[in-house]
């Protein structure tokens, strides 16, 4: 997809740029970080390992994924965006509620993720109600104020700048547009560590500064049970024109 593309007429006159073999020239840069982070399958998708391990997430990632999806507030003929979107589980869910009259997008840096959300989702784009591309959060496909909403479920730690990628949401939302930031992270009455969740909180605290310093309103940040973890939910949101 064009950034011209979204929410309008495609210019490929024949379906969903997803069609196409969108790669983004940084998404490369997220999958080093990616690699770096996990050193492993989880953190860098790739091959038939990288497939069971993204069905592995999305299974992993079911709470949180309802935590984000409340959090958004969701309603038919919204636009969304995820990002981190893995093999579409949850993205397929969020085109449900919003419906005929909506429209979901997904970026994702791993080409494994991108080719199994695309095929999960691959009836909605071809009727113009999806798109998937393979990018990173610092440099999204999609034109100006594109969205309403905007979520990403444990995926933060893998944008090498934050700050920029932040920044890049804030060009994409609408304004009063929502951004929803999730974490794995830690309860009180537990150690374990299970996919870096003992820096969960630290993860959405950076992410409540970098929002702040890109402009974006703090609405609530709150958690929810996830087992012996929680969820760490930040909400944000990008203030309308002429408010403070």
């Amino acid at each position: 997809m064009s950034k011209a593309g979204i929410g309008g007429q495609m210019e490929t006159g024949g379906g969903m740029a997803s069609h196409l073999p969108m790669i983004d020239k940084n998404a490369a840069k997220g999958e080093a970080v990616a690699e770096r982070e996990t050193g492993s399958q989880f953190g860098h998708p790739r091959g038939l390992m990288g497939r069971l391990a993204l069905t592995a997430m999305a299974w992993k990632n079911g709470t949180y994924n309802r935590a984000a999806r409340q959090a958004l507030a969701l309603v038919p003929g919204e636009r969304v965006l995820e990002i981190g979107c893995g093999p579409g589980v949850s993205l397929r869910r969020v085109a449900r509620i919003v419906g005929r009259t909506g429209l979901v997008a997904g970026v994702d840096v791993s080409r494994a993720a991108v080719r199994m959300a695309r095929h999960k989702l691959h009836w909605m784009i071809a009727r113009n109600r999806a798109e998937v591309a393979q990018a990173c959060a610092e440099s999204l496909p999609f034109p100006a104020d594109a969205f309403d909403k905007v979520y990403a479920v444990n995926s933060f730690q893998f944008w090498p700048e934050p700050q920029r990628a932040l920044v890049e949401v804030a060009r994409v939302l609408a304004p009063g547009g929502r951004l929803v930031i999730v974490q794995r992270s830690a309860g009180p009455d537990t150690t374990s560590n299970f996919a870096g969740a003992q820096g969960g909180w630290d993860r959405v605290e950076r992410a409540v500064e970098a929002a702040k310093q890109a402009g974006f309103a703090v609405v609530d940040v709150t958690q929810e049970p996830a087992g012996k973890l929680v969820a760490a939910i930040a909400i944000f949101e990008k203030p309308r024109l002429g408010q403070a």
